[in-house]
């Protein structure tokens, strides 16, 4: 896969506070292959061939680059890289059947061939951009539907390999920086309370398992018997509500814990600047109270909290070994992370 100097969550200008990134997911697939699940080897490859071959009319349609390749044949570092970066899914990287990507210059617009489904459309935009998420993942369903037939049904919608899926198709995803709410224990109680509305609410966790980053996915669990204007209206309706329950919450540590707050993310910055080495979790709960004084105005950075989220995704393990050609053994990925936050930490201003 070429570099790319600019990715979609290096884009400040559509900055939000709580919401980091707004994603939208359409599931398809084509009316003359078997799905996924019973594809035999010589269709999965011709599937992915005849879906890449949509790649040079998309660019024209987009203006824009776009790049396509057999993701199998990729390094597992560069998968596990993508897998990072948001680009594509787990699934993805780790299916052993052939599969295919086409993705754009800034990542932001990626299309998994042979997943779970023939087709996955995926845009990812930072903030709160879900309305030009959706328009841009819209435009390109409608191209690829002129090109190849999905499977449809007039009676069911667009027919997946999860019953989940059907209808829509689609799966939007705000992703929230929460961390009054976290630190609180009020995340559970309106994780409950939304689930009802056909939400879920899940934790960004890290490869031990754990939610040290304060995020969380906002999700729509339902497809079928909805329109996709009444899944996101109900989506964004529930996500304004949390983003508003967060900032209160904000309020409420100013007044009460503020001298605490200070010491705690002027801390997290100092071990941030001068630690030695450092791991993954302890790096992302450090960052997550550093953007949370950051968005709170309680320390003043010379890049501000998007610098801070870019940086959670540098730190990855496999963006680390691509950057700093370093191995993949714990000593060395926390000396690596260390220098990289060292050096890239947005200054106290």
């Amino acid at each position: 896969m070429p570099n790319k100097s600019l990715k979609w969550y290096m884009n400040s200008e559509n900055y939000d506070d709580v919401i980091v990134s707004s994603k939208i997911v359409l599931s398809r697939n084509l009316a003359e292959f078997d799905f996924a699940a019973k594809l035999g080897n010589d269709d999965a490859i011709r599937l992915v061939e005849r879906v890449r071959s949509i790649t040079p009319g998309l660019a024209g349609r987009e203006c824009r680059e776009y790049y396509s390749c057999i993701l199998n044949k990729l390094s597992d570092l560069e998968q596990s890289s993508l897998v990072e970066d948001s680009a594509i899914t787990q699934m993805a990287a780790a299916k052993k059947q052939t599969t295919g990507l086409i993705i754009s210059e800034d990542e932001s617009v990626s299309i998994m061939i042979n997943e779970s489904d023939h087709i996955k459309i995926q845009v990812i935009l930072a903030g709160n951009s879900m309305k030009e998420a959706r328009a841009t993942a819209e435009r390109i369903d409608n191209y690829i539907d002129s090109e190849l037939q999905y499977a449809y049904s007039e009676r069911y919608g667009y027919l997946t390999s999860s019953t989940a899926d059907v209808g829509t198709g689609l799966k939007a995803t705000f992703l929230m920086s929460l961390p009054a709410l976290a630190m609180g224990g009020k995340v559970q109680p309106i994780r409950d309370e939304v689930g009802k509305f056909g939400v879920s609410i899940e934790p960004l966790v890290s490869d031990s398992g754990k939610s040290a980053s304060l995020m969380f996915g906002i999700s729509n669990r339902r497809t079928l018997g909805l329109s996709e204007n009444e899944i996101l209206e109900n989506l964004d309706q529930i996500t304004s509500q949390i983003a508003e329950l967060e900032r209160k919450r904000r309020s409420v540590l100013l007044d009460t814990e503020r001298v605490d707050l200070e010491d705690k993310i002027y801390r997290s910055y100092g071990v941030l600047q001068y630690a030695k080495k450092i791991s993954l979790d302890d790096a992302l709960m450090l960052l997550a109270q550093l953007k949370l004084g950051a968005d709170m105005g309680l320390v003043q950075l010379s890049l501000g909290g998007t610098e801070l989220y870019r940086l959670m995704i540098e730190i990855q393990p496999a963006g680390l070994m691509k950057l700093y050609k370093c191995g993949s053994d714990k000593e060395a990925l926390e000396e690596a992370r260390a220098k990289h936050l060292n050096g890239k930490l947005p200054r106290l201003r």
